[in-house]
C-alpha cells in the first residue's frame, strides 16, 4: 500500500528504539482535527505527541515515526514501547469515512502479516480509551477495521472464491482416485488402438484386483 512518509517527528515526540521491546498490539486513535492539522501537531516539538501513522478521509496513509521506534501516543510509555499508534481523520463532527476504513484495515492486516499478530480487538487492537481515560477514538468501530482487514488478507479476489465454489461442488471430480481411474482407462483405450508398448502392471484403482487392460478399454 501506499504510504507517504511525513517525518521525522521532533526528538521531543518519540523515543529512537523500542527498549528492547517487540511489537505485540495496535492501538487506535481518532485525530479530532484534519488530517494536515494532526501532522501540523506531532511535528510541533511543543506537543510531545506523535503517531506512527495518520489515515486521512480520503485514504491517504502518512507515516511520522519509524515502526522500530516508540511514538508517544498511547499515554503509557510502557504501551508505546510495545505498540504501533494509528491516528484516523475522525471527530465528533467527522464520522469516519468508507475510504478511513478500508484504508486502516489495508494498513492493520499489513502490520498484521508483518509481525504475525492474530487481529483481535480488546488483545492485539486495542481502542485509546483501554489504556487512559479518554474518549478517543470514539465512534470508530474497531470491529469493522479488524474485520475488513482480515478480508483483506486472505488474499482472494470474488473470481478466485467462484473458482473454489466450483471446485468445492464437484469435489468427487477432483479426488486423485478419479483421475487415476481416468487415467488408467485412457491407457487401456490407447494401447487398443495401437500404442506399442504401455505398463498396465500393477492393481485396479477401484477394484484391488489385477487391472485388466482387454476389459478396462471397453467401459
Amino acid at each position: 500500500m501506499a504510504i507517504q512518509w511525513r517525518g521525522p517527528v521532533p526528538a521531543s515526540n518519540y523515543t529512537v528504539g523500542r527498549g528492547g521491546n517487540s511489537v505485540e498490539l495496535i492501538v487506535d486513535h481518532w485525530t479530532v482535527v484534519m488530517f494536515e492539522g494532526a501532522i501540523r501537531r506531532f511535528l510541533n516539538p511543543a506537543s510531545i505527541l506523535s503517531a506512527h501513522y495518520v489515515v486521512g478521509a480520503d485514504g491517504r496513509v502518512a507515516q511520522l515515526v519509524s515502526e522500530d521506534d516508540t511514538a508517544y501516543h498511547a499515554g503509557l510509555f510502557s504501551v508505546n514501547q510495545r505498540s504501533i499508534g494509528i491516528e484516523h481523520e475522525a471527530g465528533p463532527a467527522m464520522p469516519p469515512t468508507d475510504a478511513v476504513y478500508a484504508a486502516s484495515a489495508r494498513l492493520h492486516a499489513d502490520i498484521a502479516s508483518r509481525y504475525g499478530l492474530a487481529l483481535q480487538v480488546g488483545t492485539t487492537v486495542l481502542p485509546h480509551h483501554a489504556i487512559v481515560p479518554t474518549e478517543c477514538p470514539g465512534t470508530l468501530d474497531l470491529e469493522r477495521i479488524v474485520r475488513e482487514a482480515l478480508q483483506e488478507d486472505d488474499m482472494f479476489t470474488d473470481a478466485d472464491r467462484a473458482m473454489l465454489k466450483r471446485v468445492y461442488d464437484h469435489l468427487e471430480a477432483y479426488e486423485p482416485l478419479t483421475w487415476t481411474k481416468r487415467l488408467q482407462l485412457w491407457l487401456a483405450k490407447a494401447l487398443s488402438t495401437g500404442v506399442p508398448t504401455a505398463d498396465l502392471s500393477g492393481p485396479d484403482v477401484e477394484t484391488g484386483q489385477a487391472f485388466d487392460a482387454r476389459t478396462a478399454s471397453r467401459r
